[in-house]
């Protein structure tokens, strides 16, 4: 674990200056907190609460309009007090939504300021209420991504390309593949629908600059080998393949050729794949199952376009993949001592995702991994380095798995995904105890885009506009 924990600190790299507090947007109230599992006995809350420590208050918001202010503690929402029954974030949301559906949506909130109790009253937004298979058919969710859609449309650049927190080039086509994603599973394409224009000009700047290699940090100390052009080249095909889908031109069959050659080309000896290639990183490690899988998804996404992809590259990629996990299903980090069998639900989802796009569902491994995600689905919000990430591919999966599985998957994570959104829009990200630990909380640091790109797909997912990579259909 220690050697992944340095894994992240110099290869995510993120992090010239951590958030001085890492903490839970709070949903429509436009402010940000920390959970306060044991609350002092001072407060005086009835037996079993819990409650909510204000650390951040956002401008424009509700939170600021009704003068909550920073050090507030949230105990209660109108007469319910907080209680240890329900993850005191997730029941908060709760009954903020609850409140936002109606028409009045005035709350009071229960406080302690400066260790004296205090009622404020807010006023939220009348959002209306959620539809009961949420968000399928829900008028509320369409709202809620169409704005997140239009922040992205704000963001994009004149190149096609969106702005990323840090990550340089390659964490720049990871983001603009996303914010693609989302707006093609919105129902435009590149010919049609309000974002065909925005489309285009994402899946033109991707095809140029994917596998480009700029410092991600500036310096490369020692000489050492940086290079993490497979990020780029594992996430380009899922999205440009749904555009070629769309929009079969030539030149754009040309470089998704060369795509899939390149990563073929930099598959490692033992079937995995690095951060890129050149040989050991700085931490003198290679292969890392979450690019490998991204690899296979993108070599099958190619191979269900009419590409045709070395099947012995795929049959190797797929054995080292069966050889990180521990025997349970679940996909470890590597092969390697200390990494093999470190089962981690979002990897193992991925990992569906790919063999699904393979064609590979008969696979014995198959069922075994889709039995290990099932039950450990819960575990997503420890997601090792990117929760977001993991949500992703959770999502994809459920939608090749079936009904029940993203069913789970919403009934576990809807409250989750309501807490990220933030009045203006945009996705915010949570902190976990590896972000806690490091100082450094990748999601939060990648940017706006990258967490709201990847929410608003999600939540789009259902309705099958990406018949690639959500469907069995051709």
């Amino acid at each position: 674990m220690r050697r992944l924990c340095r894994a992240i600190a110099y290869l995510v790299l993120v992090t010239p200056a951590f958030a001085e507090t890492d903490a839970f947007n709070l949903g429509v109230l436009g402010a940000e907190g920390l959970p306060i599992r044991k609350p002092a006995e001072e407060l005086k809350l009835p037996r079993g609460s819990v409650a909510i420590q204000v650390t951040n208050i956002l401008e424009g918001t509700p939170a600021q309009g009704g003068g909550l202010e920073k050090g507030d503690i949230i105990v209660g929402v109108g007469p319910t007090f907080l209680s240890k029954k329900m993850d005191p974030i997730y029941q908060f949301v709760d009954l903020l939504e609850q409140a936002s559906s109606r028409k009045d949506a005035q709350v009071t909130l229960s406080i302690s300021r400066e260790g004296k109790p205090q009622a404020i009253k807010l006023k939220l937004p009348s959002l209306g209420a959620h539809a009961a298979q949420c968000p399928v058919g829900c008028a509320r969710c369409e709202k809620l991504v169409e704005e997140s859609l239009q922040f992205l449309v704000s963001q994009q650049a004149a190149d096609g390309s969106f702005p990323i927190g840090l990550g340089g080039t390659n964490g720049q086509v990871v983001v603009t593949c996303l914010a693609g994603l989302a707006m093609l599973a919105s129902g435009s394409t590149p010919k049609e629908g309000p974002y065909a224009e925005n489309i285009q000009k994402a899946a033109a700047w991707v095809a140029e600059n994917c596998g480009k290699e700029r410092d991600m940090m500036g310096e490369r100390p020692g000489g050492a080998n940086w290079n993490q052009t497979n990020w780029a080249y594992g996430y380009s095909p899922l999205f440009l393949c749904e555009v070629y889908r769309l929009d079969p031109t030539p030149e754009l069959e040309q470089r998704l050729t060369e795509i899939m050659q390149q990563i073929e080309k930099n598959q490692e000896a033992s079937g995995g794949w690095a951060h890129g290639p050149g040989g050991p990183n700085a931490l003198n490690y290679l292969e890392l199952q979450i690019v490998g899988n991204f690899c296979l998804s993108s070599l099958g996404a190619l191979k269900r376009s009419g590409f045709k992809p070395s099947q012995q590259v795929i049959d190797k990629g797929i054995a080292y993949m069966i050889d990180t996990s521990g025997g349970d299903g679940g996909i470890g980090y590597s092969n390697h001592p200390g990494q093999k069998g470190m089962g981690d639900p979002g990897r193992t989802a991925l990992g569906i995702l790919g063999m699904s796009l393979l064609e590979q569902q008969k696979h014995p491994f198959y069922a075994r991994m889709s039995s290990f995600f099932k039950r450990t689905i819960k575990d997503l919000t420890t997601g090792h380095v990117s929760p977001v990430q993991h949500y992703v591919s959770a999502g994809f999966a459920c939608m090749w798995l079936g009904t029940a599985y993203w069913k789970e998957f919403m009934e576990q994570f809807r409250l989750e995904i309501l807490a990220a959104r933030r009045p203006d829009g945009t996705f915010s990200a949570r902190p976990t105890e590896e972000s806690k630990a490091l100082h450094s909380n990748t999601d939060r640091e990648l940017g706006a885009c990258w967490t709201t790109a990847s929410y608003a797909l999600i939540l789009q997912l259902p309705k099958g506009k990406l018949k690639l990579l959500t469907t069995g259909q051709k």
